[in-house]
């Protein structure tokens, strides 16, 4: 059979589930909040700040890979109906505005609106704060050589565990200590949560005196992977054998490894603190570390809410972290930031952590628990990316989609939720 091509002029679309992320928008007044946080622009013809910071959203969450792509919604008439949204800056003119505005002023009216959001919608405490950095390659402009041996920048995040949004992000350069200004950055993220922050857990970078006597002094708990340092080898050598017990897994299961616990403080901290200690039996004998590979975690949980077992299984739980960071670098594509500056790239990267909150928040409001561990490409392929004609019939707008039935009701079902449902707090 021979297959003839024509060029069809009928406004289609296939991006008819972003009708969703524009109204999570419209009712959290999004377009407002970052042009209050912006201010106008320079001149009368100048675009608000909105109109970026909203393209560069709905460009990531589409899946856009280059500032260049935004070409695909100015050429999309039916989304642009269904949105409302008639105006799209260019490439260049991105670009520009990332320049001038970036930096940590554009990132801190940018978190401010991101702030907003989360409180506004998010009524939950006792949350648990996951800290990490994650580098980001770039060989062109100006990124720093990081300790890993990639040029690039390294910015550090805060990610409440239990519901994955991000509560803080700081833009460095790469080759910055994953170890500085961790007391300052948490203190941030508190407050982005307005103080509903109990606990945090972190990598080596945070085991230093400055961190841990700061947990102490501001009634924070903490699961923090200690160093293996002489002094904590020298404490985990003291252990009796005895006191070793067999590890259980989170399933229940009995471990190969097994699990202790002693009191350590470190030279400079004001309290002492529990070292909970793992150590699992080598394949092959070391002949400088022995039979056993050792893992250790600082704690400062009282015995009675966890024990040495429960806090190994509690600490472990920061691979999912991983698995976060993963989504917003490659599934939101920030792996790969478009500008040859530092300050502009910041800007856009926090763009991104915009994005990802609203996807996450979406999730949490309209899709539910089923949904928040799924990834934007799935969510793409079942919600977002589905074909469309929008025609004009009796004074109404009409929208015919092109997919299969379970995920036209998942589109009309999110849409109704987010435009009728009585949220959020006016």
């Amino acid at each position: 059979m021979q297959i003839k091509f024509e060029h069809s002029k009928e406004r289609l679309t296939r991006r008819t589930g972003l009708v969703i992320v524009n109204e999570f928008g419209k009712r959290l007044h999004l377009g407002n909040r970052i042009d209050e946080a912006f201010g106008a622009p320079g001149s009368n013809r100048g675009k608000k700040a909105s109109v970026y910071i909203q393209t560069l959203v709905e460009m990531m969450i589409d899946g856009a890979m280059h500032l260049e792509d935004v070409r695909s919604l100015e050429n999309d008439s039916a989304l642009q109906e269904l949105t409302e949204k008639t105006i799209y800056p260019s490439s260049d003119a991105i670009g520009d505005w990332l320049r001038k505005y970036g930096g940590k002023a554009g990132q801190q009216k940018l978190w401010s609106v991101i702030g907003q959001l989360l409180n506004s919608l998010n009524n939950g405490d006792n949350y648990t704060l996951d800290i990490d950095t994650t580098l980001i390659e770039a060989d062109k402009g100006d990124g720093k050589m990081s300790y890993k041996g990639i040029t690039g920048y390294q910015p550090l995040l805060g990610i409440i565990a239990e519901n994955g949004l991000i509560v803080g992000s700081e833009f460095r350069y790469g080759n910055e200590s994953p170890q500085a200004g961790l007391v300052k950055f948490t203190h941030q993220c508190e407050n982005t949560l307005t103080n509903r922050i109990r606990t945090v857990r972190s990598d080596s970078a945070a085991y230093q005196s400055a961190f841990i006597n700061d947990c102490f002094k501001c009634g924070r708990l903490f699961t923090i992977t200690a160093d293996l340092d002489v002094s904590v080898r020298s404490a985990v050598k003291k252990i009796a054998e005895n006191a070793w017990q067999k590890g259980i897994n989170a399933d229940g299961t009995t471990a190969k490894w097994e699990v202790a616990e002693t009191v350590h403080t470190m030279e400079k901290t004001k309290k002492a603190f529990r070292l909970v200690v793992k150590r699992t039996p080598r394949t092959q004998a070391d002949i400088f570390d022995g039979d056993y590979a050792y893992w250790s975690v600082a704690t400062n949980f009282p015995i009675q809410e966890k024990n040495s077992n429960e806090v190994i299984l509690f600490h472990q739980k920061r691979g999912e972290m991983e698995r976060l960071i993963g989504e917003l670098k490659s599934h939101f594509n920030l792996d790969h930031l478009p500008c040859g500056q530092f300050d502009a790239n910041a800007l856009y990267f926090t763009a991104g952590v915009l994005a990802y909150n609203i996807v996450q928040l979406i999730k949490q409001i309209a899709l539910g628990s089923a949904w928040m561990k799924k990834s934007i490409r799935s969510l793409r392929y079942h919600l977002l990316h589905l074909a469309a004609r929008v025609i004009h019939h009796a004074r109404s707008l009409v929208v015919r989609v092109v997919a299969p039935l379970e995920s036209f009701e998942l589109l009309t079902d999110t849409y109704y939720k987010l435009h009728l449902a009585p949220w959020p707090p006016s």
